[in-house]
């Protein structure tokens, strides 16, 4: 059982200096179980080119870049939407970001980049967050994607879920 939910312990745990490449592949892995986990069809892109995981649900398309350890860069945090237009795509961006590391939230620049562009930002101590409410009948399943496809940063707390319950 516990291997089967590996991917919750995964997705917050610190960057290491010696991580490698195929560390941060792994994170990715663990991002795309979780959304699988939750009946979601889920693609990882060959091209580097291109963003790390791409997840759906019915209508909702999202293409998921996910960073690891120091904090995200102002041009970093524009990847998944760079991707969505180098690839002529049609997804939702949304940028996930573990900072387990340096234990940092999104600033008001990468909050305002990522209204103005129209992507999500969402840390993984949150999506575990979300998860985890979901799994425990804490918030629907609809609750659970509203909240996916805000635009800035994401939250599941309950005062951001009232906020986005009252707004619908």
């Amino acid at each position: 059982m516990k291997k089967k939910y590996y991917f919750l312990e995964r997705i917050t745990r610190p960057r290491k200096p010696t991580d490698t490449k195929r560390d941060d592949t792994e994170l990715e892995y663990a991002v795309m179980h979780l959304f699988e986990d939750l009946n979601f069809k889920c693609e990882k892109p060959k091209s580097d080119a291109h963003v790390d995981v791409k997840v759906r649900f019915k209508e909702l398309y999202f293409g998921i870049e996910v960073k690891n350890g120091n904090y995200v860069g102002e041009n970093e945090s524009l990847q998944p939407y760079k991707h969505k237009l180098l690839n002529n795509d049609s997804f939702q961006p949304l940028l996930i970001y573990n900072n387990s590391l340096t234990n940092q939230t999104w600033d008001e620049p990468r909050k305002l980049i990522a209204e103005g562009a129209r992507f999500g930002l969402l840390l993984t101590s949150e999506l575990k967050k979300g998860y985890l409410k979901l799994k425990r009948n804490k918030i629907t399943f609809n609750q659970f994607l509203n909240q996916l496809t805000i635009c800035g940063e994401i939250k599941f707390s309950n005062s951001a879920l009232g906020k986005a319950h009252k707004s619908d």
